[in-house]
């Protein structure tokens, strides 16, 4: 597929409300003034390449933000507040911001949520200045088109501000510097304005197999562009948030409109585990995509990487030996460990799908596995393995939140490296898999074709091999289904607050932290083992509930994430949704 990278030389004009005075308030590009810029198909089109290279590098990374560089806007603020893993590091004193939401002792200082609300921001900003400029004067189908697909855009990241922040600003144009917008008046008002926003767009939009019809030989160019696929996707994924069942009920009619069109289908089992890694861009399955290619001409390829998310997501190689022989699927970056999955996701996909479901080799690897399946440079025999001390968690102290399963689905591996060792993986946004799953819901929600809903249930349980299959199309069923299906996906605490679930389900979040060791590597008689055996040490998992008296889920309080304090400061006209 050919990738292409065109920043335009305007520099974002700033939010004024973000506090971060240093960006310019009257980009230039070149020696072209705005006005004179935004007139030709070719410079809509170049804004829109603009509209998408922001949305990838926002989403990725948090660089330039308080947060540095290390979190994924798209991903970390709704993981870590989730039940789907530990978030864990080094040990106690490691990843403290994601173990504050993890744990839920953070505050409106927490650079991960501060970071990711900014990154929202500026990518809105990069729509408003196309929008702006096009979409009131937009006479041609070309325009008519870079101004549809930029309008899903900041529906989408409105969206996500709304899953998040419940009421935060809804910012429609681009801001003066004087401008300081207050919060919309409810959630309700700012999903509703987002599902209308995807209705202006949709009659402009192609669809996925007509983009690539016009691309050619480039299958997947379908899946890179925002299409009507993606457009009815957001717009019941809002409606649904909207928690009405008149809501769900249009929402089902959005969600029957991308089904009956054919044009995605689930991968098939073995394919599973290539899902979020390069072999899998363009899959059959992505709705939408953010595309990413390596190139040397490409000056600013390592902003939109991801650059630590793969360190940060990755197996800490500090305290497990990697994989390292021939045919290893692991680059050998040392990576930190920050993600392991929960003792619930574990307990609960090997209870429903089985230990040797196809969703659970491609989401999650045993420790077993780790040790006996894959390749290191010392391979012998199995029982030369069960003495190896040159494979497995070599320190004694072990592996920290963690019960013995490692993260495989998002993992950094040898076909995502590029040979300066950078990330080289689209960024899927939406993939077909959700959509069934959103639909299943919509019937259960509004007790309407529960043939049709337990038809897309089944569909993703036979895909994953599960042991379990509904036989009917329940609530109960879905979420059950979502939360393995959807795991690391940043669904699963939006959902929980949306079916009023949270309270219950996040009770226990960051009370307990185990360590995973691995006996063969033990001088205490009482653990030591002559060959590997690894086992959850609870001796300390309860450090947080000591350390942190006030932390907890509390629904008044972590429904949603606060308003960054530096936006506070500078906009007295925004305010934490509870206040």
């Amino acid at each position: 597929m050919k990738k292409i990278f065109i920043a335009l030389t305007a520099a974002c004009a700033a939010l004024a409300f973000t506090g971060c005075e240093g960006m310019l308030d009257n980009p230039q590009k070149g020696v072209i003034s705005l006005d004179d810029f935004y007139q030709t198909d070719k410079d809509a089109q170049s804004a829109l390449v603009n509209v998408y290279y922001n949305a990838g590098r926002f989403l990725s990374n948090t660089m330039g933000t308080e947060a540095g560089w290390n979190e994924c806007p798209l991903l970390n603020p709704f993981e870590y507040a989730s039940d789907d893993i530990f978030s864990s590091g080094e040990n106690k004193a490691d990843g403290v911001e994601g173990n504050q939401i993890n744990a839920f002792w953070y505050d409106d200082t927490n650079t991960v949520l501060t970071g990711s609300y900014h990154c929202y921001y500026m990518i809105i900003n990069t729509c408003n200045q196309l929008l702006d400029h096009f979409a009131e004067s937009a006479d041609s189908q070309i325009k008519k088109q870079c101004v549809a697909e930029a309008r899903v855009m900041r529906a989408y990241i409105h969206l996500m501000l709304a899953m998040g922040w419940n009421n935060p600003p809804l910012v429609d144009h681009v801001l003066g510097p004087e401008d300081r917008p207050g919060n919309v008046e409810s959630q309700a008002y700012l999903l509703q304005w987002i599902a209308d926003e995807c209705d202006k767009a949709l009659p402009d939009l192609k669809s996925r197999s007509q983009v690539e019809a016009e691309a050619g030989a480039h299958p997947g160019a379908g899946a890179v562009r925002i299409t009507t696929g993606f457009c009815n996707a957001i717009k019941a994924k809002a409606l649904m948030f909207k928690n009405t069942k008149d809501d769900y009920a249009k929402a089902k009619t959005a969600l029957d409109a991308i089904i009956k069109s054919g044009e995605y289908d689930l991968v098939k089992p073995d394919k599973m585990a290539s899902l979020y890694h390069k072999s899998g861009d363009g899959s059959v399955e992505s709705v939408f995509e953010l595309n990413l290619v390596h190139g040397s001409a490409v000056t600013d390829f390592y902003n939109r990487t991801q650059p630590n998310f793969k360190m940060l997501w990755g197996w800490r190689s500090s305290r497990i030996t990697l994989p390292n022989g021939p045919g290893t699927e692991l680059p050998g970056e040392g990576p930190w460990g920050w993600c392991n999955p929960s003792k619930k996701f574990v307990d609960t996909i090997l209870e429903h799908d089985g230990y040797d479901s196809a969703r659970r080799k491609a989401w999650i690897k045993s420790y077993d596995e780790i040790l006996y399946d894959m390749p290191y440079a010392n391979d012998a025999t199995v029982e030369d393995k069960t003495k190896d001390k040159n494979r497995g968690i070599f320190d004694p102290d072990g592996v920290y939140g963690n019960v013995g399963y490692f993260m495989w689905k998002r993992l950094y591996r040898v076909e995502d490296r590029t040979p300066d060792a950078n990330v080289e993986w689209n960024l899927l946004v939406m993939r077909y898999a959700e959509v069934l799953l959103m639909y299943a819901e919509c019937c259960a929600q509004t007790g309407t074709d529960l043939a049709a809903g337990l038809e897309a249930l089944n569909k993703i349980q036979d895909r994953a091999q599960s042991k379990h299959k509904s036989a009917a199309c329940t609530l109960d069923e879905v979420k059950t289904e979502k939360f393995l299906e959807c795991w690391l996906e940043g669904s699963r605490f939006p959902d929980l607050v949306r079916w009023g679930d949270a309270a219950k389900e996040l009770a226990d979040n960051g009370k307990w932290l185990p360590k995973y060791r691995d006996g063969l590597f033990q001088s205490d008689p009482k653990y030591k083992t002559d060959v590997h055996h690894g086992y959850i040490d609870e001796s300390d998992a309860n450090w947080c509930v000591l350390a942190h008296q006030n932390m907890g889920f509390d629904a008044s309080k972590h429904s949603y994430f606060p308003i960054p304090y530096s936006n506070k400061l500078v906009n007295p006209n925004v305010k934490d949704w509870n206040k």
